[in-house]
């Protein structure tokens, strides 16, 4: 079972994301390499940077692919994209935040205690969160790749379940995850193992503990 550690950034006013971005690049990447459906071949390398201000959640995912695929708006079938998600649970609830994003910044959050019949948060809480993409791309034996780096700024009070004053203060497990269901070669790459036959990342039971420092 993996442990994250989440440093402290000490944030002045209300940085944009470019700059959190750069602030983020300074910290080691955590792999987001456990390919739990092997059957599902691929050549995706996805990793993630994530640090705190007590009431913003930093997080940046870099990614490399050989295909690329945004056509989902917010709230849409995300997870069909070129997508990176972060599925979150406080305290002991046996509820989740599921958090999905895809390569330009469009996204879908949900609430609940499993995959079905899961609450959508309301636009006022979501458009809170605020992104930086870039995209890079070159030919590659004949072919393209495609490097992209999402930056994304999200503030305690997206998570409206809950009253979260400070994340240092929170017991706090998840996963992270990156997938593309409807790119040419589907691929659903953990941060933690799932233990699932099939792939489903909403699956608490195999969150790891998230450590806000």
């Amino acid at each position: 079972m993996q442990l994250l550690k989440v440093p402290f950034i000490n944030l002045e006013g209300s940085p944009g994301p470019q700059i959190v971005s750069n602030l983020l690049d300074k910290y080691q990447k955590v792999p987001i390499a456990c390919n739990p459906w092997p059957q599902y071949g691929h050549e995706v390398t996805a990793s993630f940077v994530m640090a705190h201000s007590s009431t913003a959640v930093l997080l940046k995912y870099y990614v490399d692919e050989s295909f690329l695929l945004a056509a989902s708006a917010s709230n849409g079938d995300i997870h069909k994209d070129s997508c990176v998600e972060f599925f979150v649970a406080f305290q002991d609830d046996d509820k989740y935040y599921n958090l999905e994003f895809n390569c330009i910044g469009w996204h879908k959050v949900g609430f609940g205690a499993t995959r079905n019949n899961r609450v959508p948060l309301h636009i006022h809480a979501t458009d809170s969160i605020t992104t930086s993409t870039h995209i890079r791309s070159k030919a590659e034996r004949g072919s393209r790749r495609f490097n992209w780096e999402l930056t994304i700024v999200i503030p305690a009070t997206v998570f409206c379940f809950h009253q979260i004053s400070d994340l240092a203060t929170m017991k706090v497990r998840g996963n992270f995850h990156k997938c593309g269901d409807e790119l040419p070669t589907p691929h659903f790459l953990t941060w933690n193992h799932v233990t699932a036959r099939t792939p489903d990342f909403h699956r608490k039971e195999d969150f790891a503990e998230i450590l806000f420092l």
